[in-house]
């Protein structure tokens, strides 16, 4: 992950931070002599949208969630794979996830989560998956933040067609130091499914909707293993209001890096989503493990 220096305690506590909260969708674009402009905000987000994939019904952002440093305007990762397989054709896959911080005036982050896949089969080239994620995050102080999101799914290996989701988090973080970090988010959002029967008979629907407000509670804990090692594990619950015990949707993911150097390093990546209720018939528990090189910057 990306160091740096923690922000202040106190960095919102002013009467104009206090102000600023109630013009929260015009201070997205206000240009800062050492911030970043509103092209340029535009322009990055723009680049994001443009491809709108993933493999699962969670993306778990808190898991991607980077340190903040409070020098830098613009801060990322990227993580780059390459699969190569021989079949009937030779099978080349090629994945990046991008994980970009954009700081405006040290209490308001854009952050940006985008996962860009495509894979060739032979002479032939497809786009197989990825997703975009972002989020407007306002610092209201050291340990308190709210943020508006929204996120974008392509997930066709699993028959998840299209995911539209959006609505309002706030994270607290309960206990930080130098090697522990426990923090709590919960969210109210809006999520659309599209979702592909296997198998249909004949004369049936091919594609079943879903279309929910739903709310979202998740506990993360990060611990750094002496200076090279750094674990995180959150665990997620997602239903709705008027079902919140008799269908909920479950998530689970370690994250596990191994830094080689402050800017490059490994990670692996557990993924497990348990969804109690699919609305069409496929199997209710999926399981990701990937692996790769992480490049800070």
């Amino acid at each position: 992950m990306v160091q740096g220096k923690k922000m202040r305690p106190d960095a919102c506590n002013t009467k104009e931070d206090r102000g600023s909260l109630r013009f929260l969708p015009q201070s997205i674009f206000h240009v800062h002599k050492r911030g970043i402009g509103a092209k340029r905000c535009a322009f990055l987000l723009l680049g994001a949208v443009v491809s709108l994939h993933a493999r699962g019904q969670m993306l778990f952002s808190e898991n991607l969630t980077l340190d903040i440093d409070s020098t830098k305007t613009i801060q990322g990762l990227l993580q780059p794979e390459l699969d190569f397989k021989t079949e009937k054709e030779n099978v080349l896959t090629f994945k990046n996830t991008a994980n970009l911080n954009l700081l405006i005036e040290r209490k308001r982050i854009i952050n940006l989560i985008n996962k860009f896949e495509f894979s060739s089969y032979g002479k032939k080239i497809t786009v197989s998956g990825g997703y975009v994620h972002a989020e407007y995050r306002y610092l209201l102080q050291h340990r308190f933040e709210v943020y508006p999101y929204m996120e974008s799914q392509w997930a066709g290996s699993r028959g998840m067609t299209f995911k539209l989701s959006t609505g309002l988090q706030a994270r607290y973080k309960f206990i930080e130091s130098k090697n522990w970090l426990l923090f709590a988010n919960t969210a109210l959002f809006y999520e659309f499914e599209k979702w592909e029967y296997p198998d249909p008979p004949a004369g049936t629907a091919t594609h079943a909707y879903s279309r929910y407000i739903k709310q979202h509670l998740s506990f993360s804990i990060k611990c750094k293993l002496g200076t090279h090692w750094d674990i995180i594990t959150t665990g997620i619950y997602q239903a709705r209001p008027d079902s919140y015990f008799k269908t909920p949707r479950f998530g689970a993911a370690v994250d596990l890096a191994y830094h080689i150097t402050p800017k490059i390093g490994l990670n692996c990546a557990y993924r497990l989503i348990y969804d109690t209720a699919p609305i069409v018939p496929v199997r209710k528990n999926y399981t990701t493990i990937n692996a790769g090189i992480n490049i800070a910057f």
